[in-house]
């Protein structure tokens, strides 16, 4: 049969996701454990989630220097042997530090789960911390630091934070290179000794898992001791206002990083499904409004983009882009004009429709399997959700006006509450 190129490929309409099934267990401890069985290939995933992102430490560093040093020497075998015998079985340790969690990952054959699975978790109780291994990589991660501050786009992240949530508010505090020599050992040492433990653990146990494998898991770490649990601290963040961005000058850059946003809401809110369109079609994939106008209309940059965050702390909107030095200004102007046109008039039927499609199709990727499924899991789980949400969210995708855009639009684009920040030049 010859292809007829002249003919595109027929349009199906997505409504219906099926939502993998999670099974909720608990282990002998009463740690949670979530299993979502599924894939074709005999490889498993672990993920243990526990209270203790950035925002529990009381220095900047200690969280997320925890996290990494894990798996640098336990009581028993250094760092060099347990990187030998994960390579040997062909596992894989990723550990992940978020504002609100930690994330420490187990990938691991299945036939090698009896193998991996007590090397995990002692890399996870039993860890020491060495003194040795500490020096070497904060002294990487400061001249690692140190070269980023020559960025535009870090030195504008840092600074809108700290705009966004306030000088002191652990999601806005700037790293400092006073901090890698500030940071000792017993401050990270005493925070993992108190955030790693069975109380402030979640698991998610996801791809081709059977019973065994839940028993095997319960036997390794479902025996340790329950501690105090420790609580998501709630801290209010102290946003600075300003008609006029905040410049960190940089004379010799050929663009600027400008990072623009405000607070707004987290996925507690009913209206978040609902804001979460709103910003998509404001900046939120390769066909939106800030896309058409600022790179394809202006040429001002390759590539801007916003995005809704969702904290346990609260929420933000944030837009970022790198553009021309010398247009720097103009697009802090468009980016404006585009928040006041949704909010003067309604997105047309042919846009909602593709925004509409683009969103449904994003969402079909993201339970595209079942390690997919267990990532997106970890988003809501935090929160004390579960799949429930995108429920939530896909009838609202569905069913939403060009009214009810409008009406987000006026209730949450107020460009008076809008932090600017531009790293680079501002002439």
């Amino acid at each position: 049969m010859k292809l007829n190129r002249l003919q595109h490929p027929a349009f199906n309409k997505i409504e219906h996701i099926n939502f993998p099934k999670v099974e909720q267990l608990k282990l002998d401890n009463n740690i949670p454990l979530y299993v979502i069985k599924g894939g074709s290939q005999p490889v498993i995933k672990l993920d243990l989630m526990a209270n203790a992102g950035a925002i529990f430490g009381d220095k900047k560093l200690v969280a997320p220097i925890a996290a990494i040093m894990l798996n640098e020497g336990t009581r028993e075998r250094t760092a060099h042997e347990i990187a030998e015998i994960f390579d040997f079985y062909g596992a894989y340790f990723q550990p992940t530090t978020e504002k609100d969690m930690a994330f420490i990952g187990l990938f691991s054959l299945t036939k090698h789960l009896e193998k991996t699975l007590p090397l995990f978790y002692d890399t996870i109780e039993n860890s020491t911390l060495p003194k040795k291994e500490l020096a070497t990589l904060f002294q990487r991660r400061k001249q690692n630091f140190l070269v980023d501050m020559e960025k535009t786009s870090f030195v504008a992240r840092e600074l809108f934070n700290e705009q966004l949530f306030g000088k002191e508010h652990p999601y806005g505090v700037k790293t400092k290179v006073d901090d890698y020599e500030n940071t000792m050992r017993d401050d990270v040492y005493n925070f993992y000794k108190s955030h790693y433990n069975s109380s402030n653990y979640q698991l998610i146990l996801s791809g081709q898992v059977t019973d065994a494998h839940i028993k095997l898991i319960n036997s390794n770490i479902g025996q340790t001791t329950s501690k105090t649990p420790i609580d998501l601290p709630v801290i209010k963040p102290q946003p600075s206002y300003s008609q006029d961005p905040t410049v960190s000058i940089k004379n010799d850059a050929v663009q600027s990083s400008i990072r623009m946003g405000c607070l707004t809401i987290n996925k507690f809110h009913a209206d978040y499904p609902a804001l979460k369109i709103l910003i998509t079609i404001f900046g939120g994939y390769f066909g939106s409004r800030l896309m058409k106008n600022i790179r394809e209309e202006k040429g001002y940059t390759y590539g801007i983009h916003a995005m809704l965050v969702s904290l346990r702390n609260g929420g933000c909107m944030g837009i970022g882009a790198d553009v021309k030095a010398e247009h720097t200004k103009e697009a802090v102007v468009e980016i404006k004009k585009e928040m006041d046109k949704l909010c003067q008039t309604k997105v047309s039927a042919n846009e909602l429709a593709l925004v509409q499609n683009y969103m449904m199709g994003e969402m079909l990727q993201m339970f595209d399997g079942s390690f997919a499924s267990s990532d997106t899991f970890k988003g809501v789980l935090q929160y004390g959700m579960g799949f429930e949400y995108f429920e939530r969210m896909k009838q609202t995708i569905l069913n939403i006006t060009p009214e009810k855009i409008q009406a987000m639009a006026i209730k949450y684009f107020n460009t008076d509450k809008l932090i600017t920040v531009v790293a680079g030049k501002y002439d």
